[in-house]
């Protein structure tokens, strides 16, 4: 069985200082790297997801929708939050790219369950920004199209994070496993 840790939205804008920025996301940074890395070493594929939209997106606030302008492709704000960074053999997915749609899940609008489903993986770990939006959607989407996942509950991030515990539930019933990331690593190696 071959697995992959999904890092969803870690980007400049969603990070304190961030024009749309999660609670205590430079607290995630540190532990974070050092979890890629460690994946990374026991073969886990490493995936990025980033927010990746037009300026004119139909999310913005400018254009009618319910978030301040961020993430638009090619910006600083869209960058990954430094220290983390993507290497070669990582896999770097843009979603919300279109003017439509949401964009939450690193499954709507990709090929990200085609390339996992290209390298023989079965078995998911997700972590990131922001709870209870994109972790959410891309745990729920990667569970629909059939995946073993997991939410790493000490490397998330929400903009509320008084509503991590009921994600957390809402995901549990659905069967999605919420462990910290040792749990989840120390099998794989």
């Amino acid at each position: 069985m071959r697995y992959a840790l999904i890092v969803v939205d870690v980007q400049r804008d969603f990070c304190e200082g961030g024009v749309l920025a999660a609670s205590n996301t430079l607290s995630l940074l540190e532990p974070l790297c050092r979890f890629v890395d460690a994946a990374r070493r026991a073969g886990a594929q490493v995936v990025f997801t980033q927010d990746w939209h037009p300026a004119n997106h139909s999310s913005f606030q400018t254009q009618g929708g319910p978030w301040p302008i961020h993430c638009v492709a090619h910006s600083s704000g869209a960058e990954l939050m430094p220290p983390l960074s993507a290497e070669l053999g990582d896999l770097v997915i843009h979603k919300g790219v279109s003017l439509a749609g949401a964009g939450y899940s690193g499954f709507e609008s990709t090929e990200l369950a085609e390339k996992l489903a290209g390298l023989a993986i079965s078995d998911v770990a997700v972590c990131g920004i922001a709870t209870e939006y994109c972790v959410r959607a891309t745990a729920i989407d990667a569970a629909d199209a059939g995946l073993k996942i997991t939410v790493l509950r000490d490397l998330i991030r929400a903009v509320q994070p008084s509503e991590v515990a009921g994600v957390l539930q809402e995901l549990a019933a659905r069967r999605i496993a919420c462990k910290d990331s040792s749990e989840w690593l120390q099998f794989r190696d």
